[in-house]
């Protein structure tokens, strides 16, 4: 059984919530006209979506959800209202990590629909968090078994070259694990992107390749295959709707969708990678000339492997369909690219990638396949 609180000032609003979703399997709604008990009851009871009004009496919504954020951050947030102007719900957005926004009055399938998808991605986001906690245990399990044999190394000559072979399992089960953990995020990304199944895939081949071109280091190189292959992990949290809408993108849905590499990077930035997976994600829509997005930094400041991955994914996305326009082709890509190097895109990386495909035979069909 699923929790679903809501939080409104005016009670019909909450009568009509309890009616609409009285006919709900595995829903359990609980209704509250102010935030304080509402804060009360979640101290006892575990809540999978939490749906807000804005303006109420005692609190507003926005300062009830960061609340919430702070202390059950599990909880998926939305917010209501009637009166929120733009900046107010960027603001929420930005602020809170809110899932939805809903403007009163609301018809019942769009309140049925926010609350279903909400509780799709709390279920996702727990198994993940499942995943990731399995993962760590298995990595504390096998640094404990190298402690152990760091211990004995010094026995034998024999039993050093049996640790040694131990030793080299345990780092290619450390590797393989990360690896695992890596694309099964990866993986949770595309299960609410289909039109984009198999990009962050090939934005790392093709990333990849160009670092390679570049003669970069094979260890940067492999951090650059890791953050290619999340680089838009932040999406899990943007509602599938608005990845896969036909049309155009309203404001507010493009705030959305610029949020992403934010949230990439909140939440990878607690793991302890080789490399600045994290930053690189944070950074792949950064543009040279300040332009980019989230936090419009310049040439300097912007990471190689971001800068990297900014050229893959451009090449990568106008080569492929999307569910709002068709491919416009690998030749108007590396157009793109030529134009804008040393505007948006850093000149030795823009070079490499026109390299690879004019010069070195490098194909869609060769990446791809």
């Amino acid at each position: 059984m699923d929790n679903i609180f809501f939080v409104d000032d005016e009670k019909n609003i909450l009568k009509a919530v309890q009616r609409i979703f009285a006919e709900e399997e595995g829903i359990h709604v609980f209704a509250f006209d102010n935030p304080e008990d509402a804060l009360k009851s979640l101290e006892q009871n575990v809540a999978a979506v939490v749906v807000s009004d804005q303006k109420m009496p005692a609190m507003q919504g926005t300062d009830f959800l960061e609340i919430v954020k702070s202390r059950w951050p599990d909880a998926i947030r939305i917010i209501m209202s009637g009166h929120a102007d733009r900046e107010i719900m960027i603001d929420a957005i930005n602020k809170n990590n809110i899932f939805k926004f809903i403007s009163k009055p609301f018809d019942n399938s769009e309140l049925l629909l926010a609350a279903r998808e909400a509780l799709k991605h709390y279920s996702l986001s727990q198994e993940n968090k499942k995943l990731y906690c399995l993962t760590q245990k298995q990595n504390e399990e096998l640094l404990l078994l190298n402690r152990q044999l760091e211990g004995k190394v010094c026995e034998k000559t024999e039993q050093i070259l049996r640790k040694e072979k131990q030793l080299e399992d345990m780092i290619k089960k450390l590797e393989q694990a990360l690896d695992g953990s890596i694309r099964a995020l990866a993986m949770a990304v595309e299960t609410r992107d289909p039109y984009t199944a198999g990009h962050q895939k090939r934005v790392a081949e093709l990333a990849c390749a160009i670092a390679v071109e570049m003669r970069l280091p094979a260890d940067i190189i492999e951090g650059i295959h890791l953050a290619g292959i999340v680089h838009d992990l932040g999406k899990i949290y943007v509602p599938a709707e608005i990845l896969n809408k036909p049309g155009k993108l309203s404001p507010i849905e493009r705030e959305l969708i610029h949020v992403h590499p934010q949230v990439g990077f909140d939440i990878l930035k607690g793991i302890d990678f080789p490399w600045p997976i994290s930053q690189i994600i944070l950074q792949h829509h950064e543009r040279i000339n300040g332009s980019g997005y989230p936090n419009r930094l310049h040439n300097d400041d912007i990471l190689l492997e971001a800068k990297i991955i900014a050229v893959a994914d451009v090449v990568e996305a106008m080569s492929s369909h999307r569910p709002y326009r068709p491919a416009p082709g690998t030749d108007l890509a590396l157009a793109e690219i030529e134009k804008n190097t040393g505007t948006f895109y850093d000149q030795g990386v823009a070079e490499a990638c026109l390299s690879l495909f004019r010069d070195k035979g490098f194909t869609m069909t060769t990446w791809n396949g």
